[in-house]
């Protein structure tokens, strides 16, 4: 039954928050293009500035994700304490936090600097393998490379953007359906996914 015009409880806007900050930095995520050795290797000069730019590429895009990590792992902790004092909410947190399983276990494991330093730990074009921007066999991005975040980008390594945004949005439109938490609706994130790509460049 529906919550609609009823005050919600405390953890729902707290949920609602780390459920919509997860989505913006996933949407941010997912408009960076990420641009290769724009210039010619064989100059000396600017090559170092060059490196560092794409350095801060690899850097802005990996913050993003963290920010989405970190946000889903919170709503899997309000998400679990909303099922406890609402037990309409119990299936769909099942749901939710079974669907983000993957990431949570990779996030934690992130914070291990002994086997992340041992696979590569900051190394670019590890990072670069690890989420699907480049072909495991692949040894580098291609000259002039534009490599564009798509909904196919593993976060964390384990688990594609798209359909993590789409157990984001799911679970945000359920709670907005029930206690009409804003008053407008919210675009889809497949309307988002959908759009063009522009952002982080170097």
């Amino acid at each position: 039954m529906s919550s609609a015009g009823i005050a919600a409880p405390a953890i729902v806007y707290l949920l609602a928050d780390h459920l919509d900050s997860a989505l913006a930095a996933g949407e941010d995520l997912v408009k960076s293009t990420l641009r290769w050795n724009a210039s010619d290797p064989r100059a000396a000069d600017g090559l170092t500035e060059q490196r560092h730019e794409e350095r801060a590429a690899i850097e802005a895009a990996r913050t993003l994700e963290m920010l989405l990590l970190a946000r889903v792992l919170k709503s899997r902790e309000s998400a679990q304490e909303l099922a406890r004092i609402e037990s309409q909410f119990k299936l769909i947190t099942r749901l939710y936090t079974s669907g983000t399983e993957i990431v949570a276990d990779a996030a934690k494991s992130l914070t291990d600097e002994t086997s992340y330093a041992f696979d590569a730990g900051d190394g670019i074009t590890a990072y670069l393998r690890a989420r699907g921007l480049i072909a495991e066999d692949e040894a580098a991005p291609l000259e002039a490379a534009s490599l564009t975040v798509t909904e196919q980008f593993l976060v964390a390594g384990r688990m594609q953007l798209g359909p993590l945004l789409d157990l984001i949005a799911m679970f945000l439109d359920t709670l907005e359906t029930h206690y009409e938490l804003y008053d407008q609706p919210r675009s889809s994130t497949s309307a988002v996914l959908r759009a063009s790509t522009t952002g982080v460049t170097v």
